[in-house]
């Protein structure tokens, strides 16, 4: 199921990079993953057997630690650019 997560990942990655420039890519990857964390997590909460409740819950770690370790690829520079109005000069 986490190779099938992540192979999700990578398709939807795939097809956000013609639309977002190269520089917002890592972040909207970032983004991506942490998202499909807080709902595997939320789905663990709602789960009712306990084995299967932790299982849900490693796998939500799982990509929020991916999320993390790729978050250490963006530079500082590339947020900037994301929350800054392009008329502004820089």
């Amino acid at each position: 199921m986490f190779v099938g997560i992540l192979l999700v990942a990578l398709i939807a990655t795939v097809g956000i990079r013609n639309v977002v420039p190269a520089d917002a890519l890592a972040p909207a990857i970032v983004t991506l993953l942490f998202g499909v964390a807080a709902l595997t997590a939320g789905f663990a909460l709602l789960c009712r057997r306990d084995r299967f409740r932790v299982m849900w819950f490693d796998l939500a770690g799982g990509l929020t630690f991916i999320g993390v370790v790729i978050s250490v690829l963006i530079e500082p520079d590339q947020m900037i650019r994301l929350l800054t109005l392009s008329d502004q000069p820089e």
